[in-house]
């Protein structure tokens, strides 16, 4: 077929190109109008500022670079990069240059050939075959970016809530201290009115015995601090051991973040940006599905020279110009199954951005619940707190002046160290808790062009 009639078919076939783009349908799932609560300010962008702790944001920056799973997950972003730019290299013509030299040997004079020949190759993209491949893959690339972009914020997290809980196990220690300090002074009053006769034995070997509990539990709260020291320096890209790592509880947590609009808040979440870009990009896979099922035109050029002898290489140039259209008649429903396949994934990939709006959603209505629960919680054990430290220095002072039974006294500092741990870790959970919002109300960090193996 010369090439001017295969152009001529193609551009009549060419009505029916609309049919390539798949049909759409509205993919918002309806969110309300509003969170159960929100704080005035908006949170940082990035987010961990908001805590003021200079330590903690040394390791969060330095984490950002040699994490070993950031790394993977870049690693993964650059493939994506290239192969997005290998999918969109049909749109430009192909060029290539060949060039040979020949000799005869034997008893016949030697009659040398040379040659050079320049060829190009270009696909029509008719119907938006190509186009639709590379976009996917431009997409899919995209779509990687915004992966990176949640591993980053959720490493953040993670770091800040092992940072905390380090600082929370020190503190533990020295709770554990002063209650064993406490008990010893106690032991010491108990031994006393035990020689002159005012105290039974078993007066004396409740308070060794309640002693003797401290030292399990310095026994067991340093190998936890190790255990979150080693962990710590795992997602910094660190051996364990190699530091010191103090860690700290904030005395004062941050003002709770503004939530937003809740479609809007959830829409600049990275994970639901991810699920965006990958319906888009099964939809263009869906449309270069589509697409392949039509005829390609394909135009092939070259120029060709062959002389005996360099000196007239560049004389004699002949051209070809040739037009092919391919046209699909039978492949044993080969694309048409992948128009459904792709179809298919399509549908999965809206109802995975559904369920990343919902979850998102959730995630951040259930983070406001639980902080809201917490802070009732840490002022109703402050308050207990305060009332049993009056309770315990009233029975001591009465113990001491031989007013009040040591059992009474015994009971109370149970109860007063319980209370004391159980504030420490609602204060920690609280901590944690506020760090989730955070992170679920977190929008794209910034990071600059470069890769990670680029600023390393």
């Amino acid at each position: 077929m010369r090439p001017c009639c295969a152009i001529a078919v193609a551009v009549t076939l060419m009505s029916a190109a609309c049919t390539v783009v798949p049909e759409r349908t509205d993919l918002s799932p309806g969110l309300p109008e509003g969170f159960d609560q929100s704080g005035a300010a908006p949170a940082p962008v990035e987010w961990w500022r908001a805590f003021d702790d200079a330590q903690l944001n040394e390791l969060i920056a330095e984490a950002m670079v040699a994490n070993l799973d950031l790394r993977v997950i870049d690693a993964r972003l650059r493939a994506a990069q290239a192969s997005a730019a290998s999918a969109g290299a049909p749109l430009v013509p192909s060029l290539t240059l060949n060039g040979s030299r020949s000799a005869d040997f034997g008893d016949q004079p030697a009659a040398d050939l040379d040659s050079v020949a320049l060829s190009a190759a270009y696909e029509v993209d008719l119907w938006g075959r190509v186009r639709s491949a590379r976009d996917s893959a431009v997409l899919q690339w995209q779509a990687t970016e915004q992966e990176l972009q949640a591993a980053r914020i959720t490493l953040s997290a993670n770091i800040a809530v092992i940072w905390f809980q380090i600082g929370s196990s020190v503190e533990r220690l020295r709770l554990i201290d002063q209650e064993r300090a406490d008990y010893e002074r106690i032991l010491q009053l108990v031994e006393s009115r035990f020689r002159n006769g005012q105290a039974p034995v078993t007066d004396v070997l409740r308070k060794r015995q309640l002693l003797e509990s401290t030292r399990s539990l310095q026994a067991i709260t340093p190998a936890d601090l190790g255990r979150l020291r080693y962990a710590l320096e795992e997602l910094v890209g660190q051996p364990a051991g190699r530091r010191e790592i103090a860690g700290t509880l904030p005395l004062a947590l941050p003002p709770l973040p503004a939530t937003g609009v809740p479609a809007q808040t959830v829409a600049r979440r990275p994970d639901v940006r991810q699920a965006w870009l990958q319906v888009r990009a099964a939809d263009s896979a869906l449309a270069a599905a589509i697409a392949n099922r039509f005829p390609q035109l394909n135009l092939t050029a070259s120029y060709v020279s062959n002389d005996a002898g360099t000196a007239n290489l560049f004389d004699n140039w002949l051209g070809t110009l040739v037009g092919a259209l391919a046209v699909p008649l039978i492949d044993g429903g080969a694309r048409r199954a992948e128009v459904k396949r792709s179809r298919a994934v399509l549908d999965q990939r809206i109802a995975e951005y559904r369920r990343a709006v919902l979850a998102a959603f959730r995630e951040i209505q259930d983070a406001l619940l639980q902080d809201r629960q917490l802070q009732v919680r840490v002022g109703s054990l402050d308050e207990q707190q305060r009332l049993s430290d009056t309770v315990v220095d009233r029975l001591e002072r009465q113990l001491r002046n031989g007013s009040s039974t040591y059992l009474s006294l015994l009971d109370a500092q149970i109860a007063n160290s319980s209370l004391r741990r159980d504030g420490l870790s609602a204060r920690q959970s609280l901590a944690e808790q506020r760090i989730a919002l955070f992170r679920f109300l977190a929008g794209p960090l910034p990071t600059g062009d470069l890769h990670l193996s680029e600023r390393q």
